[in-house]
Order: C-alpha cells, then structure tokens, then sequence
C-alpha cells in the first residue's frame, strides 16, 4: 500500500493529483452502456470446441434389396428408401414396401402392400396361386405382368364388387387380386406387359369392366329345390338355382336367371359359383313380366319376355344332341332378340367348338306347320323354339374374338355394317368357354 501525505503537496501538485484519480475513478465504474454503474452479469466464455468429436449428419434412407428363400414363407419388409423386394412363386410371402418408391417382385401366392411412395409391381410369375396388392393406387402406383399374350388377360369385378381382378383366360385362372380398388366411367388402368428380359412388349389399358356377369349382392336367389321367386317393381335380378323354378321379374327391366349360371360372356365373367352349365333346369320357367327384360335360357327352359324389347339369352355349349330346346312363347322379331353364343375356341368334354364359317353353315332356322313353331338348331342341336313362322326373321353372326377384325356376316355369310347386324332378331356371337373358379364343376348338361 502507498500513502499520500497531502500536506506536503503543492496546490498545484494537488490538483494534477486530484485530476489523475478522478480519471482513474471514472474508467473504473463507467460501463459499456455509460451508465457508470457497475453491472451485476458477467459473460460466460464460450466452451471449446472438441476437435475429436464431429457433428453427426442426418442419417440418408437406405435403399435395401430383399429376396426371399425358395420354399418358405418369408416376410420381407424394407424401409423408407427406394427398396426392392423378391418373392418367390408358390410360397405365401408377404412383401411390405413401406417408405419410398419401392419395386416389389411377385410370385404366384405373394401378398404385397406398397406402403407410402409411388410403386411399381412386378408379377413374375402367376403360376396356380393368386397374388393380392393390398394398397395399389389408381394413378399412383404402376403395375407390370410377364409374360402373357395379348389378349390372354382380362379386367373383372371380384365376387362382392369391391376390388379388381386379372384373369389368365389362356390357363383359365385368376392371376391378381386388387382389393378396394375400382374404376369409374372414363377411368383406365394402364399395365405394362414385359418379355423374358424384363423389357416392357406393350402397355394395355383397362376400362371399368361393369356389371360384367351375373352376380349381385341383392339378388333375389332361389335354392336346389323348386322355386317361385317374384321380382318388385323396380330392376330386378332373380337367379332360379336348383330344381325347377318358376320366376317373374315383375315391372321393371329385369334379369331372370333360370340357373345359377357359370359361363364366359361377352369378355366377362360369371362371379357365382355353381356348375358350368347351370343356365337352366329343364322345367324352369320365366315371366320378366313388363319393361326390357333379359332372361337366360337353357335346355327345357319356358320363358316369356311380356311387355316391352326383351333379349333371350343362350348359350350353344350347354345344349347337347337330346336335350330339350328353350321355348320362347312370345317372341316379337321387330322388337325381341335371340342372342346365341357359339364357343369358336375349344369348350370341354364333349361340347363341339365352331370356326366362324362353321357356325353361319351350321345354323338352321326350320318351320314346323304341326307345331305352329320355329326351331333354332346349331349342327342338328336343338337351341329354342320360337311361336309360329318365324323363318324369315333377320340373322347376324358377329366375331371380334378369334381374329383382330370386326366381322358381321348375315345368313349367307355376306358383310354387313355392324349397326345392321345389332339390328338382328337372332344374333350369334363368337366366344369363348372355360371354368374360371375351382369349383364350377363339369360341362354336362344341368
């Protein structure tokens, strides 16, 4: 410590001493704020940055490739990243993309669902076992099948309407299950078709199938025995089943069923299980009453359109040598149709298939004075009588199935516009036969 003994100093030292300490006094308490008052806060210093220890990233999704074990059940799950994952064909692998853009491989049997992300499916092989999509996306995901020929693969409603299914009809099985996934009016599903390699052949576009076969949740439906089953007033859908049955569709534009039914049509397909050719019970017997009716017929069946343009609907292949033929009792040619489908691709057992030319040859339309009625035969095989002389009536055969053309012949097998052939009281349509579901059973006559 140092003492001053201000006694001893000058006036003049005195002052310069006095303005020095003043100096020194205001540099110690003035602040950075000028407030000359001492703060309270100290700063802390900031602790030093550990070389050693870098600052992780983020991780990146992982792109994750999976195959499963040839005969086991496996699960494969990716992850968030662009994964691919392998099935094997015949075994009940669960494929499940999770996040990403992810490629799932199916086999026949596999069940995938995509997760979040825009995926693209794979259908390698089909083999005998369906495969389901659990979450395909219209306009989202994409679809690939391999290998199939053009025109082997259709578009139907499953049996509840409530998804999509693709069926081989070269193989006569279905491929590929979409649950919870429809089309509406104008809405397309384009599937790309690839060769061995992988490559992609061709893109097909599938449109809303419809209301594509017999099947409806709210159908009216008989039993095995005999029925008498009335529709309402409104449109009705009555299957007669079983046995021999008596159904009226009432007013309204109905369809009577005189079997279960279990046939190819028109590009579709019977959703209802049941024999092949239960398209009539001999003894069955259909009113569709007033309204546009349409009533399929089958071997003995008695049907009567009523009031209104009503189409009777047949099918050559459930018609045998001995078998009764349908009787239409009120056939008006300038309003009904006879629709007849003949099979120009091998049908089963027995039942003969026809070319195109075959069928319009083998076609004979017969007037019987006796009986006051016109028989329908296909090669000798009675198909349906119709009341009275009813030779003259206009005939058109159509085909767009067994070629790429379009063809309309009339009876002597000239060309005809298709607007004049849909114009013909008795149409015959060339299709295709074959079981789709296990459990249809044979082709013999019901």
């Amino acid at each position: 410590m140092v003492l001053i003994n201000f006694n001893n100093l000058s006036d003049m030292e005195l002052f310069f001493f006095l303005a020095l300490a003043g100096s020194a006094i205001a540099v110690g308490f003035d602040n950075a704020d000028g407030s000359g008052e001492e703060s309270s806060e100290r700063s802390e210093p900031e602790p030093p940055i550990d070389p050693e220890t870098p600052v992780e990233p983020d991780p990146l999704p992982q792109n994750i490739s999976l195959s499963g074990t040839a005969g086991t059940n496996d699960i494969l799950d990716g992850a968030d990243g662009n994964d691919t994952l392998t099935g094997n064909a015949g075994d009940l692998d669960l494929l499940a993309g999770g996040g990403g853009d992810d490629e799932l491989h199916l086999g026949a049997g596999n069940t995938a669902t995509g997760g979040q992300g825009a995926d693209r499916f794979v259908l390698d092989d089909a083999g005998s076992r369906e495969t389901v999509i659990e979450d395909f996306e219209l306009g989202t995901d994409q679809l690939a099948l391999t290998p199939y020929s053009s025109g082997y693969v259709e578009l139907i409603e499953t049996e509840d309407g409530s998804g999509l299914r693709f069926i081989d009809t070269l193989n006569n099985q279905t491929i590929l299950t979409l649950p919870g996934v429809s089309l509406a009016e104008g809405e397309v599903l384009e599937v790309d078709f690839l060769n061995g390699n992988g490559d992609i052949e061709r893109t097909e576009r599938f449109e809303n199938p419809g209301f594509s076969a017999p099947f409806a949740l709210d159908a009216i439906r008989g039993t095995s025995g005999s029925d008498t089953l009335d529709g309402t007033a409104g449109d009705d859908v009555i299957f007669g089943e079983g046995g021999v049955d008596t159904l009226t569709g009432g007013e309204g534009d109905d369809t009577l069923y005189s079997g279960s039914g279990s046939v190819h049509y028109e590009g579709s397909y019977n959703h209802y299980p049941g024999d092949l050719t239960r398209v009539g019970d001999d003894g069955d017997v259909l009113d569709g009453g007033s309204g546009d009716d349409r009533l399929w017929i089958g071997p003995g069946t008695t049907a009567t359109g009523g009031a209104g343009a009503d189409t009777f609907q047949a099918f050559a292949n459930v018609y045998e040598a001995g078998t009764p033929a349908a009787e239409i009792t009120d056939f008006d040619p300038s309003e009904d149709q006879l629709r007849i489908d003949i099979p120009v691709v091998a049908g089963f057992g027995s039942i003969p298939s026809y070319s195109f030319e075959d069928a319009i040859a083998g076609l004979s339309v017969s007037y019987d004075a006796d009986q006051d009625s016109t028989l329908i035969a296909m090669d000798g095989i009675a198909i349906a009588t119709l009341p009275g002389d009813q030779s003259g009536v206009s005939i058109a055969f159509h085909d767009d199935y067994s070629t790429s053309e379009d063809r309309w012949r009339d009876a002597a097998g000239n060309q005809i516009s298709a607007e004049e052939g849909a114009q013909a009281s008795i149409l015959l349509t060339a299709q295709e036969y074959y079981s789709v579901f296990g459990d249809n059973g044979s082709a013999s006559p019901a």
